[in-house]
């Protein structure tokens, strides 16, 4: 696999119109200039998430490339929206 980011799976945008809302976990953050960025993992690339205290854990799946070195993604983040078709366990 050619790397042209660290994680290819992993989306950024600071457009949320091109944010792929209900199939992926998105969470967002704002830059030191006050711009919010969105960060996101498609459903494709995972198990199943969950979440306790304000920590999202995401289950990859064997396909994603982070997966080869870790089980579980965790996220900490201001903003974190779940779509309608991740799943959820």
């Amino acid at each position: 696999m050619e790397l042209d980011k660290p994680f290819p799976e992993l989306g950024v945008s600071m457009d949320p119109r091109s944010v792929p809302w209900v199939d992926a976990v998105v969470w967002s953050d704002r830059t030191v200039e006050g711009r919010r960025v969105y960060e996101w993992i498609g459903k494709d690339q995972l198990v199943s998430v969950s979440w306790s205290s304000g920590l999202l854990s995401i289950r990859l799946s064997a396909q994603s490339f982070i997966e080869k070195d870790v089980m579980y993604f965790l996220i900490s983040a201001p903003f974190i929206a779940i779509g309608k078709n991740v799943p959820v366990g």
